[in-house]
């Protein structure tokens, strides 16, 4: 049965939206802290308030109305809320859609964009294992295997990046591992033409992309 929530409940509720828009980690928090002394279901929250914010940021940022530094302070309260409510999900909440194993290619130190992929994709039921920056081909792979995750997702800001991402796949073809991850890249240089030809299974053009990417490759319906 869906939540429904009281006058009181709704309000916290908007606040968790409002406090995501506005990028205020601490509100955030805060009102995150408040759902659940209120009563609402931790997944509640998150479908209810967290992800109608970070949708509408997605919206106004295609519309030019905010720009990427309040994308990031967005992610970044949402992520802190986030945080707050997943200690408390009841045995047998189904929100682990699939595990991502999410790292910016070795060379590469820019993880803005990685970041808040990894927000988005936490908020809509990921488990998200997050190696950062520069991250080692293998290390890849190897976290892949040790978590037996369902995506690979590699980014990467410079040209420079474009080559490990496509080392990484062939040494999982080596390996005999390929057929079983979803592979996806994303960032500045890449492109869908480049990842059909280093064999990924996707190319995410935005953050929000990332998150309808991993849903259908892994057959989940919205």
């Amino acid at each position: 049965m869906a939540f429904e929530p009281n006058d009181d409940q709704q309000a916290i509720l908007d606040e968790l939206f409002q406090a995501v828009i506005n990028g205020d980690t601490d509100r955030c928090v805060d009102a995150a802290g408040q759902s659940l002394a209120a009563g609402i279901p931790p997944l509640a929250a998150i479908e209810s308030g967290l992800t109608p914010g970070i949708r509408e940021v997605g919206d106004r940022f295609g519309r030019m109305e905010m720009f990427l530094p309040e994308m990031v302070l967005s992610a970044e309260a949402m992520q802190g809320a986030v945080g707050v409510l997943e200690p408390h999900f009841a045995t047998g909440d189904s929100y682990d859609k699939g595990t991502v194993i999410l790292g910016t290619v070795k060379g590469d130190i820019h993880d803005i964009g990685k970041n808040i992929v990894k927000a988005l994709l936490t908020v809509n039921g990921y488990q998200v294992i997050d190696l950062g920056r520069d991250v080692p081909l293998t290390d890849f792979i190897d976290r892949a295997e040790d978590e037996d995750a369902d995506i690979v997702a590699m980014s990467g800001l410079l040209t420079t990046s474009l080559p490990l991402m496509r080392d990484t796949i062939r040494l999982m073809q080596d390996d005999g591992v390929r057929d079983k991850y979803r592979v996806i890249i994303g960032g500045g240089p890449t492109s869908q033409e480049y990842a059909d030809g280093i064999g990924a299974d996707g190319y995410a053009n935005t953050a929000f992309d990332g998150v309808e990417l991993c849903d259908q490759l892994l057959g989940i319906e919205a």
